[in-house]
């Protein structure tokens, strides 16, 4: 029944409570010439009247309950009871919250799946879904740490709208730098004991990192549209649960190999699919400016 009938036969029932209570309360009150016995009937009535209001008042509180639990998502329309005096539920039908959502259509699936690698290794290796968004994951931050003049990690996986922060733990300088067209940017020079400097990721994709006075430091960020992602398994095997049902991108993506993409069908039985890698060799990078790295020492 939708939300807005079952809230007018709330309404309704409130409305029946208080017409029993204000008709009830003349009649409480008996005429001087009443008989002791229609005195003493005229009680039990509003004795049997009250009874009445105080169980409607218990069933009008536990449909306030499931609606409010309706409005914030934790239930549904079909888990709110019948009012009184509607027709009983055929027995054969489930009643219960688990039953009913046993009854509903699945919507989501499992991708399952398998990679091959020849020649390469499944370190950092991962698999997302594409064309799946999600809300950006604003206030969510993550650490990629300038160490030792390298970033640590040299590899990370975010949800699109996470800030990267760069603490540099070096006494020397560094400046934090991509080129990368969908989200260029640059940080800057500091160093250690300055105030880490931070960008907040928004486009979906590979963003390369580098230094732009060390040539060697290299971090890879893949930016994914949504909390479907994971890792592979050291073996090529993966798994990604709560797969919307529907025609689906699935990428996989390793800093050292090329990125593979394929579209499968998940349905309610989830879905299968493998993929093999190709080995994508280092290639080198030019300044900020577009220039080959000068004589600083590495």
């Amino acid at each position: 029944m939708p939300l807005d009938r079952k809230l007018a036969k709330v309404v309704s029932f409130s409305i029946l409570a208080c017409g029993i209570l204000v008709c009830a309360a003349p009649a409480a009150k008996a005429a001087p010439q009443d008989t002791a016995a229609e005195v003493a009937r005229l009680q039990a009535e509003v004795r049997e009247q009250r009874q009445l209001i105080m169980q409607l008042v218990r069933v009008e509180q536990e449909h306030y309950d499931l609606l409010l639990k309706l409005i914030q998502g934790r239930a549904s329309a079909a888990d709110l009871p019948a009012p009184a005096g509607a027709a009983p539920a055929d027995a054969a039908t489930p009643t219960s919250a688990a039953s009913a959502e046993a009854k509903r259509p699945a919507r989501t699936g499992v991708l399952r799946g398998k990679v091959a690698f020849p020649g390469g290794t499944f370190k950092d290796v991962y698999v997302y879904i594409d064309n799946v968004k999600s809300p950006p994951a604003h206030g969510h931050t993550f650490e990629i740490a300038q160490r030792d003049k390298q970033f640590v990690p040299q590899v990370a996986v975010v949800q699109r709208g996470t800030k990267i922060v760069f603490p540099n733990y070096d006494s020397v300088f560094h400046n934090v730098f991509s080129p990368t067209a969908r989200h260029p940017f640059d940080l800057g020079s500091y160093r250690a004991g300055d105030a880490p400097r931070s960008v907040e990721l928004t486009a979906p994709g590979v963003i390369d990192v580098f230094c732009n006075m060390h040539s060697r430091m290299h971090a890879s960020v893949l930016v994914v549209p949504s909390p479907l992602f994971g890792r592979v398994a050291p073996d090529g095997s993966f798994e990604l649960d709560g797969v919307p049902l529907g025609e689906r991108k699935i990428v996989v993506w390793g800093p050292r190999s090329k990125p593979a993409e394929r579209t499968v069908e998940v349905g309610a039985g989830g879905a299968d699919v493998s993929f093999t890698l190709e080995v994508q060799p280092e290639v080198a990078h030019n300044n900020k400016l577009g220039q080959p790295y000068g004589s600083y020492k590495d």
